[in-house]
């Protein structure tokens, strides 16, 4: 709009000048050199402005011509350039599709294209170890390591790589490089704790952990977990140093930070039965069992009155079981202990809701030794117990710590799996799984903190097989 009112403008003016002109003839003469030169006002102003042209006109070309290798060049490289950053998408999009070879190819264009980058390394580097060069991984980030613009993201890929290659001491520098260049990122905060625990560093573990909470860069709910986790482990050492009471001090926070953790609660009720303090081995164990019941805090319970007659068992358990009445836990653990003080009646009382939730699939093994060992000792014939024995062979398998991650079965918690390393992966649940079933199957009671197994895989009633 403007520049078409400059026009007219312009359109105006000239109308307006030659109409001028008109008005006022007069001539132009001009006598150099032997020459006369005459013409009209009107023609000289056009004659003029022609002139103005032409020299304007070879000025722009003059200055073109100045600046047109340069504006050429300019154009190439923007050209480059496009194509270049045009690979490097294309490549990022291969490396997240896994085809290694497309990702290289994309990754030497566009390298040579942007003339290497920090973009373009990177891709580099995740095209090598897509192809499983991890020798021209690690030189792509070792270029990165260089730059300070990139050197967070190198030594993420330096960790992954020392991770997958068993390198615990270099991933655990990496990390904790990370960490200080960095202390708000999540993954170099949660990289760092795994492995300080991994490798028995729990205060410093435990020091990374508050760091974490106060950056707010992990959640409440996990950073309780995790703290009780390292109590935990901060404890079973200090009781192998033989230091009784800062164990049992450790055992207890790490119980109370999460009630619902049950290696805390069995290790507490443990350490606190040995010293002499059995009401309050009895409390920590009853405080767990009421969100979170398991066969191994019923046996834990009993050791804690490891001279008490069967009925004076009993009636600790039934104050135990009080805590989570008609649970599964409750009445099998109460079931084993009214069979060892002759109270057949209310032991099958107990245990025949448990069959009867049973009956839609195969009876947990557990069931058949404590229904094998009642008709034995109630009515004294060995056929009714064969009976339940028999049944052994096709019933479900007791529940054990399972790894969420990989699968395999554990006689006790540890922080760590022993086959996969995976820290906190340890579920109560039943053996033989595969992960994707697992996933669904496994009862993350103590180790989520969520609601109780419905089944168990230890004789919480103390039956010998």
């Amino acid at each position: 709009m403007i520049r078409t009112a400059y026009i007219v403008v312009l359109i105006v003016a000239a109308a307006l000048a030659a109409a001028w002109f008109a008005d006022h003839p007069g001539a132009l003469v001009v006598d150099w050199q032997g020459w006369r030169i005459e013409a009209s006002v009107a023609v000289a102003a056009v004659a003029l402005a022609v002139f103005v042209a032409v020299v304007a006109l070879l000025y722009r070309f003059w200055l073109w011509l100045g600046r047109g290798p340069a504006a050429l060049a300019e154009s190439r490289a923007r050209g480059r350039e496009r194509r270049g950053y045009s690979a490097l998408t294309k490549g990022l999009v291969a490396v997240a599709a896994g085809d290694a070879g497309e990702a290289r190819r994309l990754a030497r264009q566009a390298e040579a294209l942007l003339e290497s980058p920090p973009l373009t390394q990177l891709l580099s580097a995740q095209a090598a170890q897509l192809d499983g060069d991890d020798a021209a991984a690690a030189r792509y980030f070792d270029e990165m390591l260089a730059r300070p613009e990139t050197e967070f993201l190198a030594l993420r890929g330096l960790l992954s790589q020392a991770m997958r290659a068993g390198d615990t001491k270099a991933a655990l520098g990496y990390a904790t490089r990370a960490h200080n260049a960095r202390p708000d990122a999540a993954w170099a905060s949660d990289a760092l704790f795994s492995l300080q625990a991994k490798t028995g560093q729990w205060k410093e573990a435990a020091a990374t952990l508050a760091d974490a909470t106060k950056r707010k860069s992990i959640d409440r709910e996990a950073s309780r977990r995790r703290k009780a986790i390292s109590l935990h482990a901060q404890a079973l050492e200090a009781e192998g140093r033989g230091e009784q009471r800062r164990a049992i001090k450790l055992a207890e926070q790490a119980h109370d930070l999460d009630t619902a953790f049950v290696p805390a609660a069995l290790l507490a009720g443990r350490l606190l039965g040995a010293a002499g303090k059995a009401r309050r081995a009895a409390d920590v164990i009853a405080a767990c069992w009421r969100t979170t019941p398991h066969p191994q805090l019923a046996s834990a319970y009993a050791a804690i009155w490891p001279d008490a007659e069967p009925k004076i068992l009993v009636e600790h358990f039934n104050r135990l079981v009080a805590a989570n009445p008609g649970h599964v836990e409750s009445r099998v653990a109460l079931a084993g202990w009214l069979i060892g003080a002759r109270q057949f009646d209310a032991a099958r009382a107990q245990l025949e809701p448990v069959l009867a939730e049973a009956r839609s699939g195969p009876v947990e093994r557990r069931l058949c030794r404590l229904m094998a060992d009642l008709e034995e000792q109630e009515s004294g014939q060995a056929a009714n117990a064969r009976d339940w024995l028999v049944r052994l062979s096709d019933a479900a398998p007791d529940d054990v710590w399972v790894c969420t991650a990989c699968g395999q079965p554990h006689e006790e918690w540890a922080a760590h799996c022993a086959a996969c390393n995976e820290f906190d992966k340890l579920a109560w649940g039943r053996p033989g799984h595969d992960r994707a079933a697992g996933a669904a199957s496994i009862v993350a009671d103590s180790v989520a903190g969520g609601e109780a197994s419905a089944r168990t895989g230890v004789d919480a009633a103390g039956v010998e097989e």
